[in-house]
């Protein structure tokens, strides 16, 4: 069995996930730390609202990276327990939830739906490549680990909750007819036992357990461990910290009032009346006066007003040194006290478990050592194949004619030079700075003057990439693309599995299925963000005019434009012909070779 975590690339995408956990966890301290600081220093009235924020954001930056540290760790158990398959696979959106991938069993054709554990800005890239086809690490029961073939970012995935809503999901997949997929080439399990799509999720491949050795060396698999209990700790703690932490900066600028009392019994409990400090009406209650108190004082008393969480406006003071009234005080020095403790332990913990893990860890065998299957020739035939299984790109309105306006009125150059980016910031530097006019104080100022210095900031940024590349970079795409003679090539349009940018993989004019690809040509999505194929030829296959060869990047690769349907393909790099290393690399994971099954291996 080739285990999941030796596979090429596996490790080091999990490694970057795990260094994209941290540094938002990381995120979280700063902020933290932060609000403390700014909390603990003088200053205006304001500089709560900037503590609450700052606690705010870094719980939310706390509770998002350790549980991106949980996942991780179980990513890592699964992959050095299991082992990848390949297997047909149709995104499904689902409204007010997470998008659910539902994957056909290539032994059976059973569905698993679902359900991808990502935030937002990552799940597009969850979705199936061109071909439609995810590898698979784990059981459909429990969860496992998903990502594109050959070296694309892991993601977690869980069952879909609710036998209603798994049936829904698996409803709209046979739609759009995955059970008559063609099972894909690549990796297939040891055992791939009979699953189903009804209440309960399939079983599926059952990770493989015990100590596994081969004659390459491979190291016995790391025995799992549990969860992680420091990591809890720490998250608890830093949960407890947050409400207590703003509490107690607050507690400092409690406002001290008169009170009047009304009447007083012999131990001390009085009636007073007071008038509330901040929208001057008046309250009677309780409260325990001094009983030793001059009896000139008789009918007068001080106490402090809490000015914070749902204690906001109850009476404390101290008799004989002992606090007395509201209960805020004791409830926010036992949650800090409890939460430093906490985090204390939790971090001398974790450190120590880190070090005990690294020295006696397991020994990861190199990307080299995977044995990968003969690839077939990139012919035309089968990268037309490919290009015709991914998905219509959609429509998208024409941009302005390079050949008779600026360059400037060319959405498509407009987004490369960076002008589009100078436009909005400018737009924002006027807004904050308009604002900035009107009789503003406290707060509300401070949050233009930040808005203002950050946007002026980003606008510098971006004026120096406009003016040291983005606007050369445009004039020489729009000399290209209005260049006189074109030269008609053949094209298949596929996708980069790494970060679904489209490529143009060129082929001779006139030629037959078993032509191989004279050169490739990377692409800049022509639509927005989040519907980034807007915008692409229609069909997939088809013949391209390509202008240019006039200039030549650094390297010497020529700035070609493509032409299609009379509409300009703006390159994201240069004509980079068959051969050299960058081709042949971005072919390779184009058209991947396939794995070989686990049960051939020796």
């Amino acid at each position: 069995m080739v285990r999941a975590l030796d596979t090429a690339g596996t490790a080091e995408a999990l490694d970057r996930y795990r260094e994209r956990a941290g540094r938002t966890l990381a995120g979280s301290v700063v902020a933290l730390v932060g609000g403390v600081v700014v909390g603990i220093l003088p200053g205006p009235a304001w500089t709560g609202d900037v503590v609450a924020w700052a606690v705010c954001l870094g719980v939310v930056f706390a509770c998002v990276g350790a549980g991106a540290l949980v996942t991780a760790r179980r990513m890592r158990v699964v992959l050095a327990a299991g082992e990848w398959s390949a297997h047909a696979a149709v995104p499904v959106a689902r409204r007010l939830h997470s998008p659910a991938v539902v994957l056909s069993s290539p032994a059976t054709g059973a569905l698993w739906p679902l359900t991808v554990v990502a935030v937002r800005w990552r799940q597009d890239a969850a979705r199936p490549g061109p071909d439609g086809v995810l590898w698979w690490c784990g059981d459909p029961r429990t969860g496992g680990v998903l990502t594109r073939p050959h070296g694309g970012e892991l993601f977690w995935a869980k069952p879909v909750r609710g036998g209603g809503a798994r049936r829904r999901v698996v409803g709209r997949a046979e739609e759009r007819g995955l059970p008559t997929a063609v099972a894909p080439s690549g990796p297939r399990p040891a055992a791939d036992p009979q699953s189903t799509a009804g209440p309960e999720p399939a079983a599926g491949p059952q990770p493989a357990t015990g100590p596994q050795s081969d004659s390459a060396g491979t190291a016995p698999p790391a025995k799992p461990r549990r969860p992680g209990r420091w990591r809890w700790l720490v998250l608890a703690s830093v949960l407890v910290l947050a409400p207590a932490v703003p509490w107690g900066l607050a507690s400092v600028d409690d406002p001290q009032i008169d009170l009047t009392v009304l009447s007083e019994e012999p131990g001390g409990e009085c009636v007073v009346r007071w008038k509330d400090p901040w929208d001057g009406r008046e309250h009677t209650g309780p409260f325990r006066c001094d009983p030793d108190r001059d009896p000139l004082l008789a009918k007068w008393e001080t106490a402090f007003v809490v000015s914070y969480g749902p204690w906001k406006g109850e009476l404390y003071g101290w008799v004989d040194d002992e606090p007395h009234g509201s209960p805020a005080q004791d409830v926010t020095a036992a949650l800090a006290t409890g939460g430093a403790l906490g985090l204390l332990v939790g971090l001398v913990g974790g450190g120590v478990s880190l070090r005990r893990r690294g020295r006696g860890g397991p020994v990861r065998v190199p990307a080299a050592a995977t044995p990968v299957g003969t690839a077939p020739a990139p012919t035309y035939e089968r990268l037309a194949a490919l290009a015709g299984r991914q998905p219509a790109p959609g429509v998208r309105g024409p941009e302005a004619d390079v050949r008779s306006v600026p360059w400037w009125r060319v959405r498509g150059l407009r987004r490369i030079s960076g002008l589009s980016e100078v436009l909005v910031t400018t737009g924002c530097c006027a807004f904050a700075g308009g604002l900035l006019l009107l009789p503003l104080e406290g707060f509300e100022r401070v949050s233009l003057l930040g808005l203002g210095g950050v946007s002026l900031l980003l606008l510098a940024l971006w004026t120096f990439r406009f003016l040291t590349g983005g606007a050369g970079a445009a004039r020489l795409l729009a000399r290209a693309a209005t260049a006189p003679v074109p030269v008609v090539r053949r094209y298949a349009l596929l996708h980069d599995p790494r970060d679904d940018a489209p490529v143009l993989v060129l082929f001779p004019a006139h030629g037959g299925p078993e032509d191989l690809p004279e050169a490739v040509l990377p692409l800049v999505p022509p639509g927005p963000q989040k519907k980034p194929r807007l915008g692409l030829p229609p069909s997939p296959t088809g013949t391209a005019e390509l202008r240019g060869w006039l200039d030549r990047t650094d390297d010497g690769q020529p700035v070609v434009v493509a032409w299609i349907d009379d509409r300009p393909l703006w390159p994201a790099g240069p004509y980079r012909e068959t051969g050299t290393t960058e081709a042949t690399s971005l072919l390779t994971r184009l058209a991947p070779p396939p794995l070989p099954d686990p049960q051939t291996l020796p």
